[in-house]
């Protein structure tokens, strides 16, 4: 501004010289302006260059790194182990829908074995029962007549007014008919040692399972061959698989199976094929097929729909881990835990190909990366304990 305004003021003290003093001071006004010319393009100069200055001296923000360095005596403790990722045959799957049923092995109908009334009813639907446990007390007179007449031929036969041949032909068919109404061996033993009848006919459960169904109340009249209850055995259930042309011809009994449920996403439900079916279905063009499956737990309800996966045989190469190896993070990706170098592990998000028996194909990582197979849980509860949260974008 002072350079401005020195302009204005020489360059009219240069014009009144001019008349007046003569070429002096004009070579005089003419250094001044120079001289001022020169700062102003100076500090312009400093103006524009301050901004880039200002960038290069910018630090970067420092990112923490998401990791977990673990000692050799917490490795050994834990069992974590680690290996060098390489390609192997893993093999191909079928996939395929189908249904959740009753093991029909493993399923009982209990009915009335002769005309009565319920006096007693002890356990109803959805209730866990032993095996042999009583289940209702049905009053019967046939029932009576029927222990009446086993007392009397153990008496007769006992007294020898019968023939050993004849006695013991008599005492066998008054047992088994005791037996067919209900009493079990121990009972009909009870029964011989004291001579006095059971009042009820007792209803027993002959498997271990759940009762699925019960159609009887006390004071309810029963009639033989009446349903009274379904219990079946939850241990393991069978899958209705639907398979289509083209697969049917590449399975067999006795092929792995694994199975999946949208009420339970992350678990997986393993069995064997127990058959394939011997005829096409005119209306879906497919054939079933049956598989075994374990449910220990009894989470798989029969009616509940389900996919499967068959495994067909050995495949390509590929990376594969174990299941336990290929962790959730908790916005939903999926991870491992590599190891950068010795005891320093670092989450990897990978992209899972497909899964079967035990075994995940995953995408993400080269070959030879030292991945955790076992005890990878160990390591990201070590690493949220830190503060981090398991995720990589």
């Amino acid at each position: 501004m002072m350079c401005l305004t020195g302009k204005k003021f020489f360059s009219h003290a240069a014009r009144r010289s001019a008349a007046s003093a003569g070429g002096f001071v004009l070579v005089l006004v003419f250094l001044l302006l120079t001289a001022c010319a020169e700062q102003d393009k100076d500090t312009d100069t400093k103006h524009k260059e301050a901004p880039a200055h200002a960038e290069e001296t910018k630090q970067p923000e420092h990112a923490e790194e998401e990791a977990v360095e673990l000692n050799p005596e917490t490795l050994a403790a834990q069992g974590i182990v680690i290996e060098a990722l390489a390609p192997k045959p893993v093999a191909e799957a079928l996939r395929v829908s189908g249904e959740i049923a009753f093991n029909e092995n493993r399923r009982a109908v209990l009915t009335a074995r002769s005309s009565g009334w319920a006096e007693k009813v002890a356990v109803f639907a959805n209730q866990r029962v032993e095996k042999n446990q009583l289940l209702a007390n049905i009053y019967s007179p046939e029932f009576l007549s029927a222990q009446h007449e086993y007392l009397l031929i153990l008496k007769r036969a006992d007294h020898g007014a019968a023939t050993e041949g004849d006695a013991r032909s008599l005492l066998a068919d008054a047992h088994e008919r005791l037996r067919i109404l209900g009493l079990t061996d121990k009972e009909i033993r009870r029964l011989a040692q004291t001579g006095k009848p059971y009042r009820y006919q007792h209803i027993h459960s002959p498997i271990r399972g759940t009762v699925i169904e019960h159609r009887l109340n006390a004071g309810d009249t029963v009639e033989p061959g009446q349903k009274l209850y379904v219990i079946a055995s939850l241990r393991t259930v069978w899958a209705e698989l639907a398979l289509t042309e083209a697969q049917f011809a590449k399975v067999r009994p006795g092929q792995a199976v694994s199975l999946f449920v949208k009420a339970y996403p992350n678990q997986r439900f393993k069995g064997k094929l127990l058959s394939v079916g011997a005829h096409v279905d005119e209306a879906t063009r497919t054939v079933k097929a049956r598989a075994l499956i374990d449910n220990p737990r009894r989470l798989l309800k029969p009616g509940m729909f389900a996919e499967a996966e068959i495994a067909i045989g050995n495949g390509k190469p590929a990376l594969a881990l174990p299941e336990a190896a290929v962790l959730r993070s908790p916005d939903g990706d999926w991870v491992v835990f590599v190891e950068k170098e010795p005891g320093h592990f670092k989450p990897v998000e990978v992209r899972v190909v497909r899964s079967l028996n035990g075994q995940v194909v995953i995408d993400g990582l080269k070959p030879g990366a030292r991945v955790v197979t076992k005890g990878a849980f160990f390591i990201q509860s070590e690493l949220a304990k830190a503060g981090f949260e398991v995720h990589q974008h």
